[in-house]
């Protein structure tokens, strides 16, 4: 089993995508990958096996070397799957997961979240030492992708009016996955940090889109576009 880099499911090798969020999933995409090609050598050599007996006329020699070839594929599908999970397990022991710990930990202390999403991108951290990391990563990472559109808004003046639109569907997703998290059972750890995210992300978006705090407070009932008429608004009468 892995988890969704997007919203942190649990997915199995056979899911393409997550079927919560729709995200692709690499390591299942890479297991196909590898299931098709152990596929492709199998009908070349059914193929090559089949011509070479037809040329003997000895068909009792093809049920014997197609039941073989049958056996050898499914112990190459056994021996890749093995392998996968005991790469899965290598990675895991490799690193000193109490040292990445502490590194993430001085991070979220410190509210440095985009050196925090950086980090553990660099792992790629998805087994289960670091399950309650999960919901403060993508809370992160969805923090960091609202300031970096707003501040293409304000600053770079990127597709000035689109840019905004993309920057309230993100403030919304934010606000979406951050209910979610918080009705799950999750450890005080992981509430901690949410909520800590959360009042960095909030006063963000209040200072620079103008919002009063009763604005805020009625966020996470809009849609992209209710909130974008709101935003909308108070710049306007901030001009």
């Amino acid at each position: 089993m892995v988890n969704c880099k997007n919203c942190g499911a649990p997915l199995s090798l056979e899911d393409a995508v997550c079927p919560h969020c729709g995200t692709p999933n690499p390591e299942a995409q890479e297991h196909l990958r590898k299931l098709a090609q152990l596929d492709k050598e199998f009908n070349k050599t059914r193929k090559e096996v089949v011509q070479e007996v037809s040329k003997t006329r000895k068909g009792y020699n093809l049920l014997i070397i197609l039941v073989m070839l049958l056996l050898a594929n499914l112990a190459l599908f056994i021996m890749n799957t093995a392998s996968y999970e005991i790469a899965e397990s290598i990675t895991a022991k490799s690193v000193d997961i109490d040292e990445i710990k502490a590194n993430m930990n001085e991070y979220l202390e410190n509210r440095e979240y985009t050196k925090f999403v950086m980090y553990y991108d660099r792992f790629e951290i998805r087994y289960r030492d670091f399950e309650e990391y999960y919901p403060v990563y993508y809370a992160a990472y969805n923090y960091e992708s609202v300031m970096k559109s707003l501040s293409n808004y304000l600053y770079e003046k990127d597709s000035y009016t689109d840019q905004l639109v993309k920057t309230c569907q993100y403030i919304v997703d934010y606000e979406d996955d951050y209910t979610r998290q918080l009705k799950r059972d999750i450890s005080d750890f992981t509430r901690k940090h949410l909520t800590a995210i959360n009042d960095e992300f909030e006063l963000y978006i209040k200072t620079h889109l103008k919002l009063t705090d009763e604005d805020i407070a009625t966020i996470k009932d809009l849609s992209s576009s209710q909130l974008l008429i709101l935003v909308s608004g108070r710049m306007n009468n901030e001009e």
